[in-house]
């Protein structure tokens, strides 16, 4: 890892992926707002919960479609498998696209606004770009790897809050419950909830991660996560300041299918309450 941030792309390289992903995603935004005018059908994929709708797979072909044309040589990682190979990466180049087309496609389904598109970018192993994108909300964060975070352009950064007491914090629940392989999310939400001032649960783990970015929330965990859900927002905490890691504050959050995001000042706090 060490010697890979050593040689790390040019910060002119990194700004110019942002942008370039800043417009894929927008034009994917555009996609997802045209087909939410009438209400989206949807199917169900392997859980029974969990929904994928034309809307999904469109803006997909938009980004990934974007990707293929501009950097026919970079790998790509995205969720519906629309022009690749659904989860899995299309090479062993040292860039590697993670794409979620749709993240909160439930609301979308629902015609809830909280709802994005968001693509990540990693040069080897370290995660560079970020960019999430809510066309519903009209708000685009973006990130690259030492230039900082914004919103619409504007500088965001993570909240000061140091105390746990005056923590807002907001966590997810995977669509795995009563299923094998569930992960009991409540257990640990009823050992937090003393402890903060309020918990949201807002179905985008992309835009959960841009509000710790930009301080509204102090803190989001959250359980049974694929690398598509994490990839964009967690560049976009880090640059704003905060701290991203597994739930046992290790470096698996990518791949690892959980992800704790702070301000930094809370991360361990929040973490003690999390095994």
């Amino acid at each position: 890892m060490a010697d890979e941030r050593k040689d790390l792309p040019a910060p002119e390289v990194l700004d110019d992926m942002r942008r370039r992903a800043v417009t894929l995603a927008r034009a994917a935004g555009e996609e997802l707002l045209r087909r939410r005018k009438e209400r989206p059908s949807a199917s169900s994929k392997a859980v029974r919960r969990e929904l994928v709708t034309e809307a999904d797979r469109a803006a997909e072909y938009a980004v990934v479609g974007g990707i293929l044309s501009q950097f026919p040589d970079h790998s790509v990682l995205a969720e519906e498998g629309v022009l690749t190979a659904q989860g899995q990466r299309t090479s062993a180049s040292d860039w590697n696209w993670i794409v979620d087309p749709l993240d909160g496609t439930t609301n979308y389904v629902h015609g809830l606004p909280f709802y994005a598109v968001a693509i990540g970018l990693v040069w080897r192993s370290v995660p560079v770009v970020g960019v999430v994108h809510a066309p519903a909300l009209g708000e685009t964060y973006s990130a690259a790897l030492g230039l900082g975070a914004h919103c619409n352009e504007a500088p965001i950064h993570v909240s000061n809050t140091s105390h746990l007491a005056d923590a807002l914090l907001a966590t997810g629940f995977a669509y795995l419950r009563d299923e094998d392989g569930a992960v009991d999310n409540l257990e640990r939400l009823r050992r937090l909830m003393p402890e903060i001032r309020d918990v949201r649960r807002c179905g985008s783990a992309e835009l959960d991660l841009c509000l710790v970015a930009r301080g509204t929330y102090d803190a989001y965990w959250e359980f049974g996560l694929a690398p598509y859900d994490v990839a964009a927002g967690a560049v976009i905490v880090r640059e704003a300041g905060g701290a991203v890691t597994d739930v046992h504050g290790g470096d698996g959050w990518l791949f690892g299918g959980n992800v704790l995001a702070s301000n930094g000042a809370l991360h361990e706090v929040v973490r003690r309450h999390l095994p």
